[in-house]
C-alpha cells in the first residue's frame, strides 16, 4: 500500500502545477489533492519506516517525477522526522532545485515548529522561503521574526507580501509600495499589487490607476518586450481594478484598454453589466468551436450555469446557438426581462435587444441574480483558477478585510474557507429573530 500511494502522490502533484496554469476547476484540484492527502494518511500508519521509502524515490525518480519525488520527501520528514536539524538540512538540499516542491510541501504539511527554524537561517535562499512561507501561513506570529529577516537583507518586496497576508503591516509599506509602482520593475510590482490585493480596501488607489495607465499605453511594455512580466502585472492590476470599480474598468476594456484577452474575460466576468456581456456572447457565437475555458468562465460566473451542448466537442453550431439564446433568455426574463424569448434574438449587439433588456441596466448579474455579498464566492468551485483568484481578491476589496487564501492552496483549505465565508455572508442576511 505505500509503495502504491507514494507513487499515485508523486504522479499526482507532478499534474498540479499543469492543472493551475490551466482551465480546471477547484473540483478538478480537489481530485488531485485528495491524492496527496491519502498518502499523508496512509503514511500515519508506517510512521519513520516512510521515510525510507520516500528517500528510495527520491533517488530512483524519472526526470519527470523529481518535482514529486521532491514534494513527498519534504512532506513527509515534516510530517514523521522528529529531529528539526534533520528536516531543515533537507530542506536546504532539495531547495535549490526543487524551490517550487518545497515550498508546496512545507505550505501544505509542514511541522509546526518549521517555519520558526527556517527564518533563523543565514542562507539567503531557504531564508527567502521561510518569508514565503510565513505569509503563505498567514500566522501573525511570525511577524517579528520576518521584520528581522527584512533587516538582516531579506527581499523587501517579499517581507512586505508576507506581512500583508498576515495583516501586520509596517507603517512603511504603502510609501514603498508606491515607490515600486512608479518604477520599472514589473517582477517587484506584480509583488506588491499582490500584497495590494490581499489587504482588501482602497489602498493606494490613485498610483493604481496611475500605474495600468502606463502598463496600457501604446508605448508601455508588451508581451513582446516581456513575455511573461507584462501579462501577469496587467492581470493583477486588472484585477485590483475591477474589485474596486467594476464598471469603470469594464468601461475601460470596453473601449479596447490594451490588456490580454484572458484578462478581459475576466473583467467582464466580475463586473457583471449587460453592456460588456452582450459583446461576449456576440464573440461566442461567432465561433465554430465550443466555448473556451475564458469564454466559460464569463457563462458560469454571470449565469450560474454552462449548458453541455456549448463545451460539446462533436456539437454543432446552431445546437449551441440554440443553448446559449435559451440559457441568456431564462437569466434575464429572471431579472425583469419579460417577453424575450430566444427567437426573439437576430444578432446579440442589435440596439433592438438591447431597448429590451433596460431592466438590466442598473444590476451586476452573478450567478443568474443580481450581485449581493454571499453570492461573491458561490461560484468560486467551478471556475478557473485565475478567475477564482480574482474572487479573493474582489472578497477583501469588498469586505475591507485582508484575505490572504490563494488560489494554489489546497483544494481542501480552500473550500473550507470560502464555505465559512459563504456561512458568515448568509447568517448576516438573514433578518434578526423578532
Amino acid at each position: 500500500m505505500l509503495t502504491r500511494q507514494m507513487g499515485i502522490a508523486i504522479r499526482a502533484y507532478g499534474r498540479r502545477s499543469g492543472m493551475l496554469r490551466g482551465g480546471t476547476t477547484m473540483r478538478a484540484l480537489k481530485a488531485v489533492d485528495q491524492r496527496l492527502d491519502a498518502l499523508m494518511a496512509v503514511c500515519r500508519y508506517y510512521g519513520t519506516a516512510s521515510l525510507d521509502e520516500a528517500e528510495r524515490f527520491e533517488a530512483q525518480a524519472h526526470p519527470e517525477e523529481t518535482a514529486g519525488a521532491a514534494f513527498v520527501r519534504i512532506a513527509l520528514a515534516e510530517q514523521h522526522e522528529p529531529d528539526a536539524a534533520v528536516r531543515l538540512a533537507l530542506i536546504a538540499r532539495l531547495l535549490p532545485a526543487q524551490p517550487g516542491s518545497v515550498r508546496d510541501a512545507l505550505w501544505f504539511y509542514a511541522a509546526p515548529d518549521t517555519c520558526s527554524h527556517l527564518l533563523a537561517s543565514e542562507d539567503a535562499l531557504v531564508q527567502a522561503c521561510a518569508v514565503e512561507l510565513a505569509g503563505r501561513l498567514a500566522q501573525p506570529a511570525h511577524v517579528a521574526v520576518v521584520h528581522a529577516a527584512a533587516q538582516r537583507g531579506a527581499d523587501q518586496d517579499a517581507c512586505l507580501l508576507a506581512c500583508a497576508r498576515m495583516a501586520e503591516l509596517p507603517a512603511r509599506a504603502e510609501a514603498h509600495w508606491t515607490a515600486v509602482l512608479q518604477g520599472q520593475d514589473l517582477a517587484r510590482q506584480i509583488t506588491t499589487l499582490h500584497a495590494l490585493a490581499t489587504t482588501g480596501g482602497q489602498r493606494l488607489q490613485p498610483e493604481l490607476r496611475r500605474y495600468i495607465d502606463r502598463i496600457t499605453a501604446p508605448d508601455g511594455p508588451t508581451a513582446q518586450s516581456h513575455p511573461v512580466g507584462w501579462a501577469a502585472a496587467a492581470d493583477a492590476a486588472m484585477a485590483l481594478w475591477t474589485a474596486r470599480e467594476p464598471e469603470a474598468a469594464l468601461g475601460a476594456v470596453l473601449q479596447k484598454l490594451r490588456v490580454p484577452n484572458d484578462t478581459a474575460l475576466r473583467v467582464v466576468a466580475i463586473a457583471g453589466r449587460i453592456e460588456g456581456l452582450l459583446p461576449v456572447l456576440d464573440f461566442i457565437e461567432r465561433q465554430e468551436r465550443p466555448v473556451e475555458p475564458g469564454e466559460r468562465d464569463v457563462l458560469r460566473l454571470v449565469f450560474g450555469h454552462v449548458p453541455g451542448e456549448l463545451t460539446n466537442t462533436q456539437g454543432s453550431a446552431a445546437e449551441r446557438q440554440r443553448a446559449l439564446r435559451a440559457l441568456a433568455c431564462q437569466v434575464f426574463a429572471a431579472n425583469g426581462c419579460t417577453g424575450l424569448e430566444p427567437a426573439h434574438i437576430t444578432h446579440w449587439t442589435d440596439a433592438g435587444l438591447k431597448d429590451h433588456l433596460w431592466p438590466l441596466d442598473a444590476i451586476r448579474i452573478r450567478g443568474g441574480q443580481p450581485i449581493t455579498q454571499s453570492h461573491r464566492l458561490a461560484q468560486a468551485f467551478d471556475v478557473g483558477h485565475a478567475l477564482r483568484s480574482w474572487l479573493y481578491v474582489e472578497h477583501a476589496a469588498a469586505t475591507n478585510r485582508p484575505f490572504p487564501l490563494s488560489h494554489e492552496d489546497l483544494a481542501a483549505r480552500q473550500m473550507a474557507a470560502v464555505e465559512t465565508v459563504q456561512l458568515f455572508a448568509s447568517l448576516q442576511a438573514e433578518p434578526l429573530p423578532t
